[in-house]
C-alpha cells in the first residue's frame, strides 16, 4: 500500500492546489502574479512572537513542492515579508521552482507584505498573537476605529502600488509571488472584495488570490472563481 506524501495528506494545503490548478490551465501568454500567505509555522502565543517566528520543518518542505508544482512557462520574481517565515517561504518556493528548471528573476523584499506602518505599539494589542481575529482587526482598521496606524486607504493604495500595479506595466508574461502573512493578504481582500470580511476569507497556509491581465483587463482569481479587478482600484491606470 502506498504511503500519503504530505502534500496529499495536509488539510490545510487545499487553499494552495486550487491555486495551482487554476495557474496550470491559465494561457502561457498572459502575466499573473500571486499574494500568498506564508507557509506552516508553529502557533504563535505571544505579540514578541509575531516577528520573529520562522517555519516549521514542514512548512519548509511544502514550499519547496509548491516551487515544483509552479508551471515553468513564465519566469518568477518573487518578494517577500523580510519576517522569517515569508522570506523562508520564499526561499524554499524559488528552491523548488529552480530545480525544475524554472528561470528566477530576481527575489525582492516589500514592506507592504510586513505590515501597516504605526506610530503606537498598542495597536498590535487588538490582533491576537496566532491571528484568529483578523478579518475582525481589518475591519475594524478599514472603519478607522484605531489610532495609531496607516489610515487602511493609505495602505490600500500603497499595496496596489507594489503589486497590481507592478504587475499592468509588464511588458513580457511574467509571474509575481508575493509571499505576505494574514493581515496584509485579508487587508487585500478587503479591497477586491469591497465589503467586510467575514472569517471564512481566511486562508491556510500557502493559500491567497490570484490577478492576470485579460484582453488588457485584470482579472482576480479567488476562492475558486474569477471575477473582473474594480476599475476605481486602479485610477491611474484606466
Amino acid at each position: 500500500m502506498k504511503m500519503m506524501s504530505d502534500w496529499e495528506r495536509e488539510e490545510w494545503i487545499h487553499g494552495a492546489k486550487t491555486l495551482l490548478s487554476w495557474l496550470q490551465n491559465l494561457e502561457q501568454e498572459l502575466p499573473v502574479m500571486l499574494l500568498v500567505r506564508h507557509s506552516h509555522r508553529d502557533v504563535l502565543r505571544d505579540q514578541k512572537d509575531m516577528l520573529g517566528q520562522g517555519l516549521t520543518e514542514l512548512g519548509k518542505k511544502l514550499s519547496i513542492e509548491f516551487g515544483r508544482r509552479l508551471p515553468l512557462s513564465r519566469k518568477i520574481h518573487l518578494f517577500f515579508s523580510i519576517v522569517p517565515r515569508c522570506y523562508e517561504t520564499a526561499e524554499a518556493i524559488a528552491h523548488g521552482f529552480s530545480e525544475q528548471g524554472g528561470e528566477i528573476i530576481d527575489m525582492d523584499p516589500l514592506p507592504t507584505l510586513v505590515r501597516p506602518e504605526y506610530t503606537q505599539q498598542e495597536v498590535w494589542k487588538n490582533l491576537q498573537p496566532n491571528g484568529e481575529n483578523v478579518t475582525e482587526f481589518v475591519n475594524r482598521w478599514a472603519e478607522k476605529e484605531f489610532d495609531g496606524i496607516e489610515p487602511f486607504d493609505d495602505f490600500k493604495m500603497r499595496l496596489i502600488d507594489d503589486t497590481l500595479t507592478r504587475l499592468l506595466r509588464l511588458s513580457e508574461p511574467q509571474m509575481h509571488v508575493h509571499v505576505t502573512h494574514d493581515l496584509s493578504l485579508m487587508a487585500s481582500k478587503r479591497m477586491f472584495f469591497n465589503r467586510p470580511l467575514e472569517w471564512e476569507d481566511r486562508e491556510p497556509f500557502l493559500g491567497g488570490l490570484c490577478v492576470t491581465i485579460r484582453n488588457g483587463k485584470p482579472i482576480l482569481f479567488v476562492s475558486d472563481r474569477e471575477e473582473p479587478v474594480r476599475s476605481s482600484l486602479l485610477p491611474s491606470l484606466k
